[in-house]
C-alpha cells in the first residue's frame, strides 16, 4: 500500500475510532487492540456488550472476506471468554458496500452488522434526519418580507463581508473553509443587515456539503432568543432539538462533543438572563451573566469543527468587552455586514421578479428594501426605463419606519409595531437635548420613555427590546448610554413626534421638552409636513400647538412649528419671540406662509437659504443674530428690507458656493459647466434632493438661461428626477447613477460621457 492510500486510511479508522468513542463513552480509552497475534482497528468492552470493529476504504471483495473471516473467528473466541456479555462486530466502508462485498456480509448477518461509514454515524445521530427537522424551523430574525412566514421565497444576495482591522473584503469562499478548519468567526451587523440570512446561506452550504459526502460534519443553527434564561451548553442543545421536532436531543448533544457539528448562533444579542431587570447601573456585568451558555459553548466546542457567532455591533461597549462576554480569544475573525450597494440592489430586485432603478433616498440594508420589495411598494417607486421617483422620501421614511419597528416588536410579544415606533420617536425627541441631536440617552431614560409609552415599565425582554432598539449605538461606555447612530433615521423619527405634538401638545413632560438643545433636520420638516397633511390639521390647531410649545418653554419644538408652517404655507397668527436658538439650515422661497409675526432674537443660524424672489413682508424679523452664512445675497444692501436688523452680524455672503465658484473657472464650455454646478448640487451636498431655485444660485445672467435645458437633459441621462408633489419642484439624484456622477466631476475634462458633450452644445 503507497503512503497516499495508507494515510488516507488511517484517516478513516480514525474517524471511525471517534464516532465509536461517542457511541460507547464507558470504553472511550478502548483502540486497536492484538488478538492471537492479528490486530484489530478497535475492541470496545462496555458493560454489556464487546463490539470488535473493522473499517476499510477498500471495495475489493477479497478485502471484505478476510475482514470478515478476521472478525468471527474474534467473536467466537470473545464467547468463549464471556458468557454474560454479548458480542459484535462492526465491518465499517468508507463508501456504500459493493453488491460483492454484501454478498459476503449478509451471510453473516447474524454476528456482524455491516454498513457504511454515514449508516455507522447515524448510530452517534441521524444528521439527515436533523437537518431534515431544522429546514422547518425558524432561522433567527429571517423571514418573508411580505408575508412574515419563516421561508423567504426571495434567494439570498450575497453581500460584502468586512474583515475589522483591515476594513478588506473577507472573500465568501473563505467562510466555508475557515469553518471546515475549525475558526472561530464573529459576524457583526446592525439592525436589518442580513445576519441572520447570512448564517442561513452559510448554513445551507454546510449542509449541502455534508450530505454530499464530503464532510461528516453538519451545521446546527441555534436562535439564541430561544434560549433565554440558559446558562448550560447541553441544555442549550436539548432545548433546541425538541424546538425543532428532533426526536432524539441527547445525540445531538453527543455529536457536538464528539466534534461532528459546525455551531451557527445567531442573536447574542437577544438573550437575557431571568434576574437583571432594572439593573442598569452594571450593565456590563449583566451582560456578562446573560452570555454564560453563549461562552459555554464557545469554550466547550471541539477544536476541530467551526463556530460562528453574530448579533449587532452595537450591543456591547467596545470590542475588549465583546470579547470578554463571548469568551473569545484573540484568534478569532471578526467580520461585518455591508449594506447593499447599487449592484446588489440590482440583483435582489431581479430575483424578487422586479427591475428598474430605485430612488436614492431609500436606505440600502436588505431587510428594508426587502420589505418594499415583497410589499409590492417597490413597483410605484422604481422606474423601468428611467429612475420614476413616485413616493417622496417623507411617504418612504413613514413605510420605512414601521416595518422596522414591527419588525422590532417580535422580540416583545406584548408590543406592537406601532409601540415600537413611538419609544424610538419619543427617545429620538429626548436625544435631542444634546447639541447633535443624536444623544446621549442614558438608560434611565430609556427606562422612563418605556413606561411613559408602555405604561409599565420593563420587564426582562422589555430590558433587552431597550438595549437592542434598531438606530442606537453606544455613546459613553462607562455611562452605558445610547446615541442614534443615523442622523437621516433619527431626524425621521423625531418628525411623527413633532407631528403628535401637534395633535396634542399637553401629553408631552413639560421639563423634557424644555431641555431640547436642537433642531429638527430639513428630512425631518419634510416628513412632518406629510404627516400633517395626511392628518389634515387646519392652521388653527397648527397655531394652538405653537402657542402651547411657547407656554411650556419648548423653544426648539415652537421654532420646528414654525419652519414646519412655512413649508406648509401656514401662517403665524400671534405676536412670537424666540431666542438663544441653534438653527443649522433654514431655506426661504416663494412660500404661501406668512411668518411676519415671528421674531428670532439672537440666535445663531449656520446658513440661511434666500430665494431671489422672496418676499420680505411674509418673512420672519431677525433681531441681534448672528448668522454665518447667508446664500443668495452678496452684501448687506442686497438683504431684504426690513428682515435683519442692523444689530445682525452676518459672517459670509455668497451668490455662489465655493464647489459652484470653482466649477465655473474650468476652461470647458458654460452648457458643460452648468451641468456639472448642478450635478455637484445634487450628489455632492446634503439632502435628498435641491428645490428648483436653488439649482440657479450661482450662476451668471447666461448662465441661468440655460438651466432649464441642462435639467431636461441630465433627466434625459437619467440622472436626475423632478419632484413635483410640493408647491415648489425638487430634483432628486439618482442612485443608480452615482458612480457615473462622480466619474463626471472628478475629471470632467478627461470624460467621454455623451451628457457633457450635449450640455457643450447649448452653449
Amino acid at each position: 500500500m503507497d503512503d497516499a492510500r495508507r494515510q488516507d486510511n488511517e484517516q478513516f479508522e480514525q474517524e471511525v475510532l471517534r464516532i465509536a468513542r461517542a457511541l460507547w463513552p464507558s470504553a472511550e480509552l478502548s483502540g486497536s487492540t492484538k488478538i492471537d497475534g492479528r490486530e484489530f482497528d478497535a475492541v470496545f468492552e462496555t458493560e454489556d456488550c464487546i463490539h470488535i470493529i473493522e473499517a476499510t476504504t477498500s471495495r475489493r471483495q477479497d478485502k471484505a472476506r478476510s475482514d470478515i473471516a478476521k472478525l468471527n473467528k474474534a467473536i467466537t473466541k470473545f464467547r468463549g471468554r464471556s458468557q454474560t456479555r454479548a458480542v459484535r462486530g462492526w465491518f465499517v466502508t468508507r463508501d456504500e458496500p459493493t453488491a460483492d462485498q454484501r454478498k459476503i456480509t449478509d451471510k453473516n448477518r447474524s454476528n456482524i452488522n455491516s454498513l457504511s461509514f454515514s449508516q455507522f454515524q447515524a448510530r452517534l445521530i441521524d444528521s439527515r434526519a436533523y437537518l431534515a427537522a431544522r429546514d422547518n424551523y425558524p432561522f433567527g430574525s429571517v423571514r418573508d418580507p411580505g408575508t412574515g412566514h419563516a421561508s423567504p421565497d426571495v434567494d439570498y444576495v450575497p453581500l460584502d463581508l468586512l474583515e475589522i482591522g483591515s476594513e478588506c473584503v473577507f472573500p465568501w469562499e473563505n467562510i466555508e473553509s475557515s469553518i471546515a478548519s475549525g475558526r472561530i468567526i464573529v459576524l457583526l451587523g446592525d439592525y436589518g443587515a442580513g445576519k441572520s440570512m447570512t448564517l442561513r446561506e452559510i448554513y445551507r452550504k454546510l449542509k449541502g456539503n455534508h450530505l454530499r459526502g464530503n464532510t461528516g460534519i453538519f451545521p446546527v443553527y441555534l436562535n439564541l432568543r430561544d434560549h433565554y434564561g440558559q446558562t448550560d451548553s447541553a441544555e442549550v442543545f436539548i432545548r433546541h432539538a425538541r424546538s425543532v421536532g428532533f426526536s432524539h436531543p441527547e445525540h445531538l448533544v453527543r455529536a457536538w462533543r464528539a466534534g461532528y457539528v459546525h455551531l451557527l448562533v445567531d442573536g447574542f444579542d437577544e438573550i437575557s438572563t431571568v434576574s437583571i431587570q432594572g439593573l442598569w447601573h452594571d450593565l456590563q456585568n449583566n451582560r456578562f451573566r446573560a452570555l454564560e451558555a453563549v461562552r459555554r459553548l464557545i469554550r466547550e466546542h471541539p477544536k476541530n469543527a467551526g463556530l460562528l457567532v453574530a448579533g449587532r455591533a452595537h450591543f456591547f461597549e467596545n470590542r475588549d468587552e465583546r470579547h470578554k462576554s463571548l469568551g473569545l480569544s484573540h484568534d478569532v475573525i471578526e467580520l461585518s455586514l455591508t449594506e447593499f450597494n447599487d449592484d446588489q440592489i440590482d440583483i435582489y430586485l431581479k430575483k424578487a421578479g422586479l427591475s428598474g432603478y430605485v430612488p436614492s433616498w431609500l436606505p440600502s440594508r436588505p431587510l428594508l428594501i426587502g420589505y418594499l420589495a415583497a410589499k409590492g411598494l417597490l413597483v410605484e417607486i422604481i422606474g423601468k426605463d428611467k429612475e420614476e421617483d413616485s413616493i417622496a422620501p417623507s411617504a418612504g421614511w413613514n413605510i420605512l419606519l414601521d416595518s422596522v419597528a414591527a419588525r422590532e416588536a417580535q422580540i416583545e410579544a406584548g408590543i406592537d409595531g406601532s409601540t415600537v415606533r413611538r419609544i424610538l420617536e419619543r427617545l429620538s425627541t429626548i436625544a435631542r437635548s444634546s447639541p447633535s441631536g443624536l444623544g446621549s440617552l442614558t438608560p434611565e431614560a430609556l427606562m422612563q420613555t418605556f413606561r411613559e409609552v408602555c405604561g409599565y415599565n420593563p420587564d426582562d425582554r422589555g430590558l433587552v427590546l431597550l438595549q437592542r432598539l434598531p438606530g442606537l449605538g453606544v455613546d459613553r461606555e462607562e455611562e452605558n448610554s445610547r446615541t442614534f447612530i443615523d442622523e437621516a433615521f433619527a431626524d425621521a423619527c423625531r418628525a411623527d413626534d413633532l407631528v403628535a405634538f401637534v395633535d396634542n401638545p399637553f401629553a408631552f413632560s413639560t421639563p423634557a421638552l424644555a431641555e431640547v438643545e436642537s433642531s429638527i433636520g430639513e428630512l425631518g420638516v419634510d416628513v412632518a409636513a406629510w404627516g400633517i397633511n395626511k392628518k389634515k390639521y387646519t392652521g388653527k390647531k397648527i397655531n394652538a400647538a405653537l402657542v402651547a410649545a411657547n407656554d411650556k418653554g419648548a423653544k426648539y419644538m415652537a421654532s420646528d412649528i414654525c419652519r414646519l408652517m412655512w413649508e406648509l404655507g401656514v401662517a403665524v397668527d400671534e405676536e412670537l419671540t424666540l431666542s438663544g436658538l441653534l438653527v443649522p439650515h433654514f431655506e426661504f422661497w416663494k412660500s404661501g406662509s406668512d411668518l411676519s409675526r415671528l421674531r428670532y432674537r439672537d440666535c445663531f443660524f449656520s446658513k440661511v437659504e434666500l430665494e431671489t424672489d422672496i418676499d420680505a413682508d411674509r418673512m420672519p424679523v431677525f433681531q441681534e443674530c448672528f448668522v454665518e452664512e447667508i446664500e443668495g445675497r452678496v452684501s448687506k444692501s442686497d438683504l431684504p428690507a426690513g428682515v435683519f436688523d442692523d444689530r445682525c452680524h452676518i459672517t459670509k455672503y455668497t451668490n455662489a458656493t465655493a464647489t459652484t465658484a470653482g466649477v465655473l473657472t474650468l476652461d470647458i464650455p458654460l452648457g458643460s459647466r452648468v451641468c456639472l454646478t448642478i450635478l455637484k448640487k445634487l450628489y455632492e451636498q446634503s439632502g435628498s434632493g435641491r428645490r428648483e431655485n436653488a439649482l440657479y444660485r450661482g450662476l451668471d445672467h447666461r448662465a441661468r438661461q440655460m438651466v432649464p435645458r441642462v435639467l431636461q437633459i441630465l433627466q434625459s441621462e437619467g440622472f436626475t428626477i423632478a419632484d413635483r408633489s410640493k408647491k415648489n419642484t425638487v430634483w432628486r439624484p439618482c442612485r443608480s447613477h452615482r458612480e457615473r456622477a462622480g466619474r463626471l466631476l472628478t475629471a470632467p475634462t478627461e470624460t467621454n460621457d455623451p451628457t457633457l458633450k450635449r450640455c457643450e452644445m447649448l452653449s
